[in-house]
């Protein structure tokens, strides 16, 4: 390890790896890739050619896709040695761990590191949950010891967060920091903390996810696609959880909620199952999807076919504002006849030949609400007598979709369609599409519930179906993925810009929590987080006070 001449600042020159599996493989390739020699080590001489292979077979990949050229691609294989000798790291200046995520096979790693490599060299691991304090503690160098967890896989996904302990020396920490930056990463320091930035919120709101899918609540196919299309999200939850494999959320998400004692954190008892029974994910080829062949056609043989939607000729949409406008051109554009009325306190004697009704009256809420609730008041005047209109008006058999009642119960006593009334919401489009969730009852048809899957999805919307209950899915599950990431920023622990660069160049995020936080409106996430805490009465997902401070005083996080 030499100084450079700006600030005599430590610079790495020379790296190992030790563990040259997908992750361990992919991140020589990123060193390499960045100029840096690297030695990669393994413990048979079968596993370091296995190794080697997948380092070559990926550099190739790069090179065939136009992302590397030839001369580039063969630079990066010659920087890189492999042996089976821990000893041939003697000389480097850091070394980084990437072996299995266990504790024990980590801290002897770590100790046979500290007796082979020069008294100067850093140790890093790249853990993803573990303490990093306690497996510095095996060395005599606990002030040369960091975390570095790159993100699978470490030559596409740009973060690297770099964790300090207590005791690390700040010049280590700036040196590991600028040779993330040097070749290619995205760096984010942090101290010693489980789960780090993004793995501490990922994998509490995948387990949230999880949690819905096991109690019923929706569909494996509605929950990933209210995140993806509706949120915005890369991908779904349990896809992502298919793909990340369903042992290592369960493991990890145990190590963190060890720590937290959060429920958000807290494995499931059905996760447990499925990782028992070996439903792994697609390492496996099934998990909560099917993915071998075999998977998909059990599956296949399984399934029972879908109800048949009603046909559907004129959809009334009652209200006025962009969201009624919104509806009534998309159906409109679907080909079926439109009948719109947008007074609420109109005749509605035009609905009686409707199959469909949507209510989406605006609420206008008054400027100074603590001050002033009579407007509210009022709208939920209107909101009862239209509804109880809806029941005297409609054909029979008509369904009824509310964007503005509190639940699908409300709708159905009102309306007295208990088997044909749901509570909806509309979301903002995202570049993935526009979702509209449907809150539906126990007793909710599963004709009308296909029939408004088919008229609102020839309307260009994707709509998922929820059984009813506050924040259906994806309120529900980024209310308090938002609050966590304020309460992560509150305790000081990183900034905002830090975590929003942590979820969006880890997690592939299109904005990152407190951006997120900004265009839904402080005041929004706020109600959602107070409404789930008031319900479940989870002290995990009590509001933060920073999130109640920026939505009284109407202050952005990006301000």
């Amino acid at each position: 390890m030499r100084r450079g001449t700006v600030g005599d600042m430590m610079r790495i020159e020379s790296v190992g790896v030790v563990g040259l599996g997908t992750m361990g493989a992919g991140i020589v390739e990123v060193f390499a890739r960045g100029g840096v020699p690297v030695v990669g080590v393994e413990t048979t001489a079968e596993l370091a050619e296995q190794g080697r292979g997948l380092l070559t077979a990926s550099v190739e990949r790069a090179v065939a896709r136009g992302r590397l050229d030839e001369a580039a691609g063969r630079a990066a294989l010659e920087a890189v040695t492999v042996t089976t000798d821990l000893a041939d790291l003697a000389q480097v200046d850091l070394v980084v761990e990437a072996v299995p995520e266990r504790m024990e096979v980590k801290r002897e790693v770590m100790r046979r590191l500290d007796a082979v490599t020069g008294p100067g060299a850093i140790l890093a691991t790249n853990t993803s949950s573990l303490s990093v304090t306690e497996i510095a503690a095996v060395t005599e160098r606990r002030e040369r010891v960091v975390g570095m967890h790159f993100f699978n896989p470490a030559p596409v996904q740009r973060l690297v967060e770099v964790i300090r302990t207590a005791v690390t020396d700040p010049e280590v920490v700036e040196a590991v920091r600028e040779l993330a930056e040097r070749i290619g990463k995205v760096p984010v320091v942090v101290a010693d903390r489980a789960g780090f930035v993004a793995n501490h919120l990922l994998f509490g709101y995948m387990n949230r996810a999880g949690q819905l899918y096991f109690d019923g609540v929706v569909s494996r196919e509605d929950l990933d696609a209210a995140m993806q299309v509706g949120a915005g999200l890369p991908m779904g939850p349990l896809a992502l959880m298919d793909l990340v494999g369903l042992d290592v959320c369960s493991e990890i998400g145990g190590v963190i909620h060890a720590l937290t004692h959060k429920d958000m954190h807290a494995p499931s008892q059905e996760l447990a199952t499925m990782v028992r029974a070996g439903l792994l994910g697609r390492k496996s080829g099934v998990g909560f999807y099917p993915y071998s062949p075999e998977a998909k056609a059990a599956e296949e043989s399984r399934a029972a076919a879908p109800a048949t939607p009603r046909e559907v000729t004129s959809v009334g949409v009652v209200g006025a504002g962009e969201r009624a406008d919104d509806l009534a051109a998309a159906l409109a554009g679907a080909g079926v006849e439109v009948v719109r009325i947008e007074a609420a306190t109109a005749d509605l004697s035009a609905l009686a030949g409707v199959q469909v009704v949507v209510e989406a009256a605006e609420v206008a809420e008054p400027e100074d609400e603590w001050l002033v609730d009579v407007p509210l008041a009022e709208h939920d005047a209107e909101l009862t007598e239209l509804l109880i209109e809806f029941g005297r008006v409609l054909p029979e058999g008509a369904a009824v979709v509310s964007l503005s009642a509190d639940g699908a119960v409300e709708v159905a006593a009102l309306t007295g369609r208990h088997d044909a009334s749901v509570r909806g919401v509309l979301h903002d489009a995202t570049p993935a599409g526009r979702v509209i969730e449907l809150g539906r009852l126990a007793g909710t048809s599963p004709e009308v519930l296909a029939t408004l899957r088919a008229v609102l999805g020839a309307a260009g919307l994707t709509p998922v179906v929820v059984r009813d209950q506050p924040g259906l899915v994806v309120e529900s599950l980024m209310g308090p993925f938002l609050n966590e990431a304020v309460l992560m920023a509150q305790s000081g622990y990183a900034t905002p810009e830090e975590i929003d660069s942590a979820m969006r160049f880890g997690c592939g995020y299109p904005m990152g929590p407190f951006a997120m936080i900004d265009h839904w409106g402080a005041d929004r996430v706020l109600d959602i987080v107070d409404e789930l805490f008031a319900t479940t009465g989870d002290p995990g997902l009590a509001p933060a006070a920073e999130l109640v401070e920026r939505a009284t005083l109407n202050r952005p996080f990006g301000a």
